[in-house]
């Protein structure tokens, strides 16, 4: 009987684990795509989500995006959508399993119309599914006489390797929120550096972080004039610097927000005859506090103006062999301290650049090509990174005058190319004075009075035991014999000797105890009794 349940009971898990089994090949089996939008109707310029939810597989290859031509991809991530549960019904256990992955992505139109975002193979473990077409409206943004955007360069002309900067601000009357740019500039990496200026946030005015694509960029509140209209400004430069030349055609940059349209009254309650102040609705907007009305916003997406940029390149002609890419027009200056030292004392040289409007990228040429300066210092081969301070880029380095010959630190050369002029130019700096001593050579004669001192004189005394703990003599030994009747006077040496032997007793006395009851248990009812 017992052999027949035991059977019955391996048949009937064997039977279970084979129903869950089969249910989880069935589920990994089925591979599905889906694609998903954020919104079925944008702007041009209009950043949206675009997700590729899967099942059936937890860890899918990564789809290919590179034939959506009509839109800028970026990638945000993937993770596991999985999930696991045991349903159990009248006794009948059923095992759910469902596995699941999906990939996010950024996608912003390029240009109108009724775009379509085409099926997209995915890949699993050999296995293979499609997504279904989608189909995005896209409308084109339009400027209106309460928002424009523009852009502006600081010049049209440049060369390869120039710092340029751009401008972009935006015009507003109206209350907004939910403010993003697109510049579709800042994506083109293989034709330009890009930098951000330096920025004064403590000079008394209103910056904020505002998106731009995946990215932020710190903008300022202000006011300006457009086409003989005053409106309010948020605007931010960035440094541009061409890598190749040519003719590069700026694309439209785009301001999406969400601009106040009106309002509409909300339900009124018993509250508002105490809350309908303008001052309450100055501070509460879309609140009960807000007297009755709710601000109505509609999604405005503003175009700005394209540009043309023409990059030049640096002409190879007559270029000096110093020349180390510095383009414009600079200007140098040099301090070193002290001026009044001795072969080979330390000399602080600061070399200090200006003239362009952007320094960040500049780098002051090696001073171990100054012949000049090689001539008669010494200079190590590595220089510190400059510092920005103000208009200005300042170089600091440590040189070593080399003979008493030395009567300045002639003056540092700077080759640059002059676009204003359209040729190769050489700024200097003004030599600098100096007195250059022979080197002190440092004798016993110079230290701490005059002449040798003479070591100082002790007449030695004797002592007549000697040096007692270097003796072998048996009379300086102090006899300390140590017996058990010693440890007495230590309290403490006395418990540490005694306290293991007591507290063996007290057990060994405990357990005897023990085994004798458990030996004879009708003694304790006859000692009762």
């Amino acid at each position: 009987m017992k052999i027949y349940k035991i059977l019955h009971t391996v048949l009937l898990n064997l039977i279970i684990f084979s129903a869950v089994s089969s249910n989880n090949v069935y589920a990994s089996a089925m591979l599905k795509a889906d694609a998903v939008v954020e919104k079925q109707s944008v702007f041009v310029g209009e950043t949206f989500i675009f997700q590729i939810q899967v099942s059936g597989s937890e860890n899918p290859d990564k789809p290919d995006l590179s034939h959506l031509r009509d839109f800028k991809v970026q990638y945000q991530g993937g993770r596991q959508n999985s999930s696991r549960s045991i349903t159990i019904i009248n006794g009948r256990m059923t095992r759910n399993v469902r596995e699941g992955y999906f990939f996010s992505y950024r996608l912003t139109p390029k240009r109108a119309g009724v775009l379509t975002i085409p099926s997209i193979s995915v890949y699993a473990n050999g296995r293979k599914a499609e997504t279904a077409p989608v189909h995005i409206k896209v409308n084109k943004p339009m400027e209106t006489d309460n928002f424009k955007l523009r852009m502006e360069l600081s010049k049209n002309t440049c060369y390869v390797g120039e710092p340029i900067t751009l401008a972009v601000t935006f015009y507003l009357d109206r209350t907004i929120e939910e403010l993003a740019f697109n510049v579709p500039l800042f994506d083109s990496t293989d034709e330009f550096y890009f930098a951000d200026p330096e920025i004064d946030i403590n000079d008394g005015g209103k910056y904020y972080r505002i998106p731009i694509g995946a990215d932020e960029v710190i903008t300022k509140e202000g006011t300006g004039d457009l086409e003989g209209k005053q409106y309010s400004t948020i605007s931010f430069k960035r440094v541009l610097i061409p890598k190749k030349e040519g003719i590069v055609k700026i694309e439209n940059a785009m301001a999406n927000c969400m601009a106040l349209i009106g309002y509409r009254k909300s339900r009124r309650n018993r509250f508002d005859s105490f809350f309908n102040d303008d001052i309450f609705s100055d501070f509460f907007s879309d609140s009960f506090f807000d007297s009755g009305r709710r601000g109505e916003y509609k999604k405005v997406v503003v175009p700005s103006n394209s540009l043309d940029l023409k990059v030049l390149p640096v002409p190879l002609k007559d270029q000096p062999e110093n020349f180390m890419g510095h383009i414009g027009e600079y200007r140098i200056s040099a301090v070193a301290k002290p001026t009044d030292v001795s072969v080979g004392d330390p000399i602080t040289l600061q070399i200090v650049l200006s003239g362009p409007e952007y320094l960040e990228h500049i780098k002051l040429p090696p001073l171990d090509k100054q012949a000049s300066l090689v001539r008669d210092f010494k200079i190590p081969k590595d220089m510190a990174d400059g510092e920005i301070s103000g208009n200005s880029k300042i170089f600091t380095q440590t040189i070593r005058a080399l003979n008493t010959s030395v009567k300045e630190v002639p003056p540092i050369e700077l080759c640059y190319f002059d676009t204003k002029l359209g040729q190769y130019e050489v700024v200097r700096s003004e030599p600098i004075p100096l007195t250059v001593k022979e080197a002190k050579i440092i004798t016993a004669d110079d230290a701490e009075g005059v002449g040798i001192i003479p070591p100082a004189k002790k007449d030695l005394e004797t002592w007549k035991k000697g040096i007692a703990y270097n003796y072998d003599d048996t009379s300086v030994l102090d006899n300390q014999y140590f017996g058990i009747l010693s440890s007495f006077k230590s309290p403490i040496l006395f418990l540490l000797i005694a306290a293991p032997p007591l507290l063996y007793s007290i057990v060994l006395a405990w357990v005897n105890l023990m085994n004798r009851h458990k030996a004879d248990p009708l003694l304790i009812h006859a000692k009762k009794a």
